[in-house]
């Protein structure tokens, strides 16, 4: 699979469901399944502009 096709997935999986995407791509990167932690995160991450998805402030 070519990176069009992925980025074209994943533009559809993040317009389809934005919160359950972000939760994934988090729970991927910390490998985690604790849902109330990854809502957590979700939610520092929607309450603060400056942080990117990519950040360190939700890896501490």
């Amino acid at each position: 699979m070519e990176y069009n096709e992925v980025r074209k997935q994943l533009e559809t999986m993040m317009n389809t469901n934005y919160k359950a995407f972000i939760m994934a791509l988090i729970a991927i990167e910390r490998d985690m399944d604790n849902e109330a932690t990854l809502q957590e995160l979700y939610n520092l991450y929607m309450d603060n502009d400056r942080i990117l998805l990519l950040n360190d402030v939700l890896y501490r």
